[in-house]
């Protein structure tokens, strides 16, 4: 049996792609409910690393501490939103040296593209770990991904077969940016973040000029940075504040996330040209924290893919463990 492996598009890059910054499932309108997995042939020969001090380590495994009183559930996701808001913007602001990586630990579980003889067909991979070393201030410098037993570079840039980044590849491959770089929506640092307007007007803006590089409404934007990176509190709050305002979103006042941590979620639905498409986010009910989501086939209503988050951090290296 030969597996298809393809990693998502970079924004950034035309031509013919290398390896890329690979994440969890993102959605896109018009694609269908499918997550696509690792470039073959990327792998990185492990090496030691040495663990020095991270910071601003976040650890989602245990459960929330205990509080005597709580405020009246939410009504609606409108209600939900602008609690988690206020929650996010409680939070410190962590300090982080421009060198720094954001890792972020997660269980995972989406649906999988296999070809074998011709024919396509679709299954749900086992959940499993995923750990992955983001820059905080240069999407140029090498990033690092763990999942399924392989160590994969994370760059912009195409990465040989014995796992060396290529910066001046031959042939038609041709960058729409400069290093040192800070991203863009879809490919993001932690400094990008920083400087995203928060005021609502400003943001939604933002995020509707960022259609260029994602393709993606606002929800689905929303949805996909909070997915796999840190949120600086102020960008947090700002971008709950604005879900809050728009369309599409429905309360589910129990949800699971991938490691059956109860939590309280909303539903995302959204209509495309070609397609209905449903994403729940999952919050813990006491402190409000993103811990996860759920992709739904509207379909038959099966779970396409799942997530957890359990760790987050600042960490001096890539490949380090806080």
């Amino acid at each position: 049996m030969t597996e298809l492996r393809r990693a998502d598009s970079q924004p950034g890059q035309t031509g013919q792609p290398g390896t890329h910054r690979t994440r969890p499932r993102r959605r896109r309108q018009g694609e269908h409910s499918r997550r696509t997995v690792l470039v073959a042939g990327a792998v990185l020969t492990a090496t030691a690393v040495a663990i020095a001090t991270a910071v601003a380590v976040v650890t989602h495994d245990g459960p929330a501490a205990h509080k005597t009183a709580q405020p009246a559930p939410p009504a609606t996701a409108a209600q939900l939103l602008a609690r988690i808001a206020t929650a996010a913007a409680r939070q410190p602001a962590p300090a982080v040296r421009d060198s720094d990586f954001m890792y972020i630990r997660s269980r995972v579980a989406y649906e999988v593209d296999s070809i074998s003889n011709g024919h396509e067909t679709v299954t749900m991979e086992k959940p499993h770990e995923r750990q992955i070393w983001l820059p905080v201030a240069n999407i140029c410098t090498t990033g690092l991904l763990i999942e399924d037993g392989e160590r994969t570079p994370i760059s912009p840039f195409p990465v040989t077969s014995d796992g060396k980044v290529d910066r001046h590849p031959q042939g038609n491959l041709r960058f729409n940016f400069t290093c040192p770089s800070e991203g863009h929506l879809g490919d993001t640092t932690y400094r990008l973040l920083q400087s995203i307007p928060t005021q609502p007007d400003a943001l939604l803006a933002y995020l509707k000029a960022g259609q260029k590089w994602t393709n993606d409404d606002p929800p689905t934007e929303i949805g996909d940075m909070i997915r796999e990176t840190i949120m600086p509190p102020a960008l947090a709050a700002a971008l709950y504040r604005l879900a809050a305002t728009l369309p599409g979103a429905t309360l589910v006042p129990h949800a699971t996330n991938a490691v059956g941590r109860a939590g309280i979620g909303i539903m995302w639905t959204s209509k495309t040209a070609k397609q209905v498409y449903q994403n729940e986010w999952i919050f813990d009910r006491t402190t409000l924290q993103f811990i996860g989501e759920r992709i739904f086939d509207p379909q038959t209503g099966q779970v396409s893919g799942a997530s957890a988050i359990l760790q987050q951090a600042f960490t001096a290296k890539a490949g380090q463990f806080p």
